[in-house]
């Protein structure tokens, strides 16, 4: 089913939520309901933000995951969500207004990737950016590194004075297809890898097999 957005949206942060508006429909009722206030650009949701006068920056969300667990995180009388919305408050005349449980049911995918997209692995010759270490049985084990950002893969590079060609990984999909590709070069996964002292570690290392199998896969 096809998308009215593309990410990043965004979020008015507003007494430690996030900005609603009253469904038209339902004002007249005890209990109106009302809609949370996404925008899918990020002038558009300065411009809301400065009518009403709240100082402070929009909220990005940049993939299934997050939305989806935001959206879980909301209370009545929030049940709708008004995509774009006039910033100017004179009215609602949002472009798109959905139910939050027809967006969950129809319109999201969340996946469990333990961090958020793109990732990046670096190209270094004939492979990539990896270390060398030792499984729990003693044997040799090759850990690709991965990275969170531009910025710290090109750390990375800096502090071990090598060349490496960044090559984005954008969504789960990709990810996956990637990895699986490697599961006869590669044992584990290290997030951001550093380099101390000619030393190359990481604080947080994942097996292959336990990504591609309980984290790289889609909610159902």
């Amino acid at each position: 089913m096809s998308r009215y957005w593309e990410y990043p949206i965004y979020l008015i942060p507003h007494g430690g939520g996030y900005a609603s508006m009253v469904d038209p429909k339902t004002e007249a009722e005890d209990k109106p309901s009302q809609m949370l206030v996404v925008y899918t650009e990020s002038e558009v949701a300065i411009q809301f933000m400065a009518e009403f006068g709240l100082n402070d920056t929009p909220r990005m969300l940049f993939n299934d995951r997050e939305f989806s667990w935001l959206l879980q995180s909301l209370r009545a009388p929030v049940s709708e969500v008004a995509f774009d919305p006039s910033p100017l408050g004179d009215k609602v005349d949002a472009r798109w207004q959905v139910a939050v449980s027809e967006l969950l049911a129809e319109y999201l995918t969340a996946d469990y990737s333990p961090w958020n997209y793109p990732v990046y692995a670096v190209a270094q010759g004939a492979g990539f950016v990896s270390i060398d270490a030792a499984g729990s049985d003693g044997q040799p084990l090759t850990v690709l590194g991965l990275f969170t950002s531009e910025a710290k893969a090109n750390s990375y590079l800096e502090a071990a004075n090598e060349p490496g060609e960044l090559c984005p990984l954008t969504n789960l999909d990709e990810t996956r297809t990637f990895l699986t590709a490697m599961t006869d070069l590669i044992g584990a996964v290290a997030l951001d890898p550093t380099v101390e002292s000619d030393q190359r570690t990481a604080k947080h290392c994942f097996p292959l097999d336990t990504l591609l199998t309980k984290y790289l896969v889609r909610e159902e």
